[in-house]
């Protein structure tokens, strides 16, 4: 993954479980060596993907197709 400021690839720092937090488990941060910007990336729970899921329509519309009449 690049850095948003100066698109130099970015520095993995480690993974750590987030606690007291229902919608995500893993937190990863990441830092820039060129600018100094640290990026944090969480990852999202079961609870929270199932509710992705649950929530998404049922048939998807393929790209490109028109939707207007």
């Amino acid at each position: 993954m690049n850095c948003w400021h100066c698109d130099t690839e970015l520095i993995w720092g480690g993974d750590h479980d987030t606690e007291d937090n229902e919608d995500y488990d893993i937190v990863s941060n990441l830092s820039c060596p060129k600018c100094h910007c640290a990026v944090d990336v969480w990852h999202p729970s079961e609870k929270l993907i199932k509710e992705y899921e649950d929530c998404e329509p049922k048939t998807r519309r393929k790209k490109g197709t028109n939707v207007s009449k």
